[in-house]
C-alpha cells in the first residue's frame, strides 16, 4: 500500500513536470522600444522602431488618410515551445503579408530540427493564404505551430498589422 502511494505520487509529479515543460511561453522578454516619427516629402509619416532585446527592427509607413497602408519587416519574439526556441521574421507590403521566414531556431535534439524543417514551409504557406496568424496547427507539431504563430503575432503587432 505504501509503495503504491509513492508510485502514484511520483507519477503525478512527473506528469505535472512534463506538462509544464511543453506549455509554450506566452509572456516574452520585455523589449525597450525607441520610436522616431519622421515625415517624408509626400506627406507620409514613417515610424521606425528598434528593440534591443531581440535585435528587432520594424518600420511602418502610414498615410494620413482614412485607410492605413502597412509596409515593413519585423522579427517576432523568441518563443520557447518545449523542444527549443524560435523567432519568426515577417515582411508586409501594401497591407499584405508577402514573406514569412524563421529568423532563429534552436532545437534541443536533431529529430526536432528535422521536424521543424518539414513543418515550417507548411506553416508559411498557411500564413500567406490566411494573411494572419489564424492558421491550423500541424498534426504532430502542435508546439512548434504555436510558437511559430506566437512569434509571428508579436512581429505583426510591432508593425501594427491586424
Amino acid at each position: 500500500m505504501k509503495r503504491s502511494v509513492m508510485v502514484l505520487g511520483a507519477t503525478a509529479a512527473g506528469f505535472a513536470g512534463v506538462v509544464a515543460l511543453h506549455r509554450p511561453l506566452t509572456q516574452g522578454v520585455a523589449l525597450s522600444k525607441a520610436s522616431s516619427p519622421t515625415t517624408t516629402a509626400g506627406g507620409t509619416n514613417a515610424t521606425t522602431s528598434s528593440t534591443t532585446a531581440n535585435s528587432v527592427i520594424a518600420s511602418t509607413t502610414t498615410t494620413p488618410t482614412a485607410s492605413s497602408n502597412v509596409n515593413g519587416t519585423a522579427i517576432g519574439q523568441q518563443e520557447n515551445y518545449g523542444y527549443g526556441q524560435m523567432s519568426v521574421k515577417v515582411t508586409i507590403a501594401n497591407n499584405h503579408i508577402v514573406d514569412v521566414s524563421v529568423n532563429s531556431i534552436q532545437a534541443m535534439e536533431s529529430y526536432s530540427l528535422q521536424l521543424e524543417q518539414q513543418v515550417v514551409p507548411m506553416l508559411k504557406s498557411e500564413v500567406l493564404s490566411a494573411q494572419s496568424t489564424k492558421i491550423s496547427a500541424i498534426t504532430g507539431a502542435t508546439y512548434t505551430s504555436e510558437a511559430y504563430a506566437y512569434s509571428l503575432q508579436s512581429a505583426l503587432d510591432q508593425l501594427h498589422f491586424r
